[in-house]
């Protein structure tokens, strides 16, 4: 009796822990599928975010334009080039003028070698070198700001025109203005290029325009 009861504690305790198995699997069943749904009723929620930002994102009236063309035929640029080509000329004088000068040294300096001692020549002939070294540096210097003058000048007009087709882009509800370089084909009436032209060379008509050319350093 004693070993049936002993063995029958065993299979008590076997079905025990099988009962409890069994409900431990069912449990982690339970709950494998409680995550499989969530998992599943997630992705639909952003299946379902995305596809409302895509429709909210739908662009449905688009503008091109030339920009770079625009700022080219704009009187604003006109005006800056010929500021800058009126800088040029005088700094052409200028220049003209100490070559001259400079050339007359060099013949002064030519025509008295033979009267200079050695170290006197070398002290005038590096004087004069360090001279023609200068004007080079200045001559170079001005080249550069003009360049960077007329770079200003082309951002300042840039800044006017993108303005401008902000302006146009709003009055017209347009949901995306894109370069006329990105499309191949295109409706002509999509191309804004021409009526920001007009404002741009409109707003710039009275503008005082400048160019600021600094001292030689």
């Amino acid at each position: 009796m004693l070993a049936v009861l002993v063995g029958g504690g065993s299979a008590l305790a076997q079905s025990d822990n099988a009962i409890q198995t069994d409900q431990s699997q069912t449990d982690q069943s339970q709950t494998d599928q409680s995550q499989t749904d969530q998992s599943q009723t997630n992705s639909g929620a952003v299946a379902s975010s995305d596809a409302d930002q895509g429709l909210q994102m739908q662009v449905k009236r688009i503008g091109l334009i030339d920009l770079d063309g625009v700022l080219r035929r704009s009187t604003g640029t006109a005006k800056v080039r010929q500021l800058l080509d009126e800088q040029r000329l005088t700094f052409q004088e200028e220049f003209t003028k100490r070559e001259a000068e400079l050339q007359a040294a060099e013949k002064a300096l030519q025509a008295d070698r033979e009267l200079l001692s050695e170290e006197a020549f070398n002290e005038r002939l590096k004087s004069f070198e360090d001279e023609v070294a200068e004007v080079q540096q200045q001559i170079q210097y001005r080249r550069q700001t003009l360049d960077r003058a007329f770079q200003e000048a082309q951002r300042n007009l840039r800044g006017i025109a993108l303005e401008i087709v902000k302006q146009i882009a709003g009055e017209r509800k347009l949901d995306l203005v894109l370069s006329q370089e990105s499309a191949l084909i295109f409706v002509p009436s999509l191309n804004i290029s021409d009526e920001v032209l007009v404002r741009l060379d409109e707003r710039t008509r009275n503008a005082r325009i400048e160019i600021k050319v600094g001292a030689d350093e």
